[in-house]
């Protein structure tokens, strides 16, 4: 089949190699144009642009999917099939176009976590199993009727990078799988179940302030989910203290939230029930190290409370 591939993200680059190698073609692939970097005149693409450029593919890049150009564009190239990995929405002028199947590539085991942010959100609520899902693309968003899912295990260690690339490698080949799938004489899409349905919306950078009013397991998650983006902060005194790994402790809360205690070589934040080991940070002005080099380095005393 002829394919067009719509992305951004890292998430959808093992989706484009895989299909570049297969049996299928890919004759085109439309991602968010290239910004100008800061004092240079060079541009940076998008990471599935950059890789569409590297593999030699035809690369349309647009802002607005409502822009007749890229509808024309792609009345010209002609393809049977229009693959969206971690994109936008498309317009009815594109999902509606004569001949063309249109399909996404999910991170969530849909109904479940609808929405752009379905690893962060399944990570910040402790989930233990997640899963990719192909589906048929209509107006309403992640509603669209099941082609195939895949049931993924979230491990204890897992993080945002961890999970993603591994929900990436294999739902690049759940794509390979729903290809074939679909033309099948006997494939039937299967609806989702709306009462099922849960939301993962987008995440903002205000979603990384982290409250020590939550129980140390939720913090803990949510540093998993968040810290590499939009990252996840405490503030100090009026500086930002970014926090990119913690670790869970057995030992029970004995201070208001926020406190933080110098104990057995470690730097430990108490929550609302357990303390919260902070294992490495990175301080306003500073360079990344781990927690307690950091807490040496600011010569405080344990019982210092975040703002």
């Amino acid at each position: 089949m002829k394919i067009i591939f719509m992305g951004n993200p890292e998430f959808a680059c093992s989706s484009l190699e895989v299909l570049n190698k297969s049996k299928h073609q890919v004759v085109g692939v439309v991602s968010n144009p290239p910004k100008r970097m800061k004092r240079s005149k060079d541009v940076s693409y998008t990471p599935l642009g950059s890789l569409a450029k590297k593999l030699n593919l035809n690369l349309f890049t647009i802002d607005n999917l409502s822009n007749p150009d890229l509808k024309d564009w792609i009345v010209r190239i002609d393809p049977d099939i229009i693959i969206v990995v971690a994109f936008k929405i498309l317009p009815k002028s594109i999902t509606e176009l004569p001949g063309v199947i249109a399909i996404n590539l999910h991170a969530s085991l849909l109904p479940k976590y609808r929405g752009a942010a379905p690893i962060q959100h399944a990570l910040m609520n402790g989930d233990d199993l997640t899963g990719n899902t192909t589906f048929l693309i209509q107006p309403k968003v992640d509603k669209g009727n099941i082609i195939l899912q895949q049931k993924i295990k979230i491990e204890s260690n897992d993080n945002f990078l961890t999970l993603s690339k591994r929900m990436s490698r294999l739902g690049a080949d759940l794509l390979i799988k729903s290809l074939d799938a679909i033309v099948n004489p006997k494939f039937a899409a299967i609806p989702q179940d709306d009462s099922l349905a849960t939301l993962a919306p987008k995440i903002h950078k205000s979603h990384g302030r982290i409250d020590w009013s939550d129980t140390s397991q939720y913090i803990h998650s949510k540093i998993k989910a968040l810290s590499f983006s939009p990252g996840t902060f405490a503030v100090l005194k009026g500086k930002r203290l970014k926090i990119y790994e913690s670790k869970l402790t057995s030992k029970k809360s004995t201070h208001s939230p926020g406190t933080m205690i110098h104990s057995e070589n470690k730097i430990m934040v108490s929550c609302l029930d357990y303390y919260l080991e902070l294992a490495e940070v990175q301080f306003e002005g500073k360079k990344k190290m781990y927690g307690v080099d950091w807490f040496r380095g600011i010569n405080e005393k344990s019982g210092i409370k975040f703002d």
